[in-house]
């Protein structure tokens, strides 16, 4: 009986430490505005695939949907579905994607805007439910969203800048 209760006790206990020990949405938003600042700024990634006349980086384990055009196309990384939406009458420092949202302006954003040598971009995450968050990397005409788990805000945010980043667009 006692061991019985030991054990209760201790498996109790550890589930209460490890849930403390898991980074809030505040710290993982941080991190992913991080990635994504960084993966704006380093600019590094070569194209390596081409949808529809279009040029652009495609990270492992993404895939393109047939269903793509060269101004929306569908690509998908495991279960999670991304969106890229490409206009192709906007600059590299357009702000057309960043004004719209500033529009809609939430409370629970999370966002932080980048420039540099005449691209505009900025990154955005919002809550949309109990532990998924909608999350959104755009560079000038350039944007791609998805709605993806809080566990995967840094590594989604990545990949999105690298993408968005990688595709030319008009100065």
């Amino acid at each position: 009986m006692f061991r019985t209760w030991k054990f209760l006790f201790l498996t109790f206990l550890s589930i209460t430490i490890l849930a403390g020990c898991g980074k809030t949405l505040d710290e993982r938003s941080a991190d992913g505005i991080a990635a994504a600042k960084e993966a704006f700024q380093l600019h590094d990634k070569n194209v390596n695939d081409e949808v529809k006349g279009v040029s652009l980086y495609k990270p492992a384990g993404f895939t393109i949907e047939d269903n793509s055009d060269a101004q929306n196309i569908v690509m998908k990384k495991g279960d999670e579905m991304f969106i890229l939406f490409i206009n192709p009458n906007e600059n590299r420092d357009s702000r057309l994607f960043y004004d719209l949202l500033e529009g809609e302006k939430e409370s629970d954003r999370y966002e932080e805007v980048f420039t540099e040598e005449g691209y505009f971009g900025f990154a955005s995450i919002s809550e949309v439910g109990e532990d998924q968050v909608e999350l959104i990397a755009s560079v000038g005409g350039i944007k791609m969203t998805t709605i993806t788990k809080n566990k995967n805000i840094e590594k989604n945010m990545a990949s999105m800048m690298e993408i968005v980043r990688s595709i030319e667009q008009d100065s």
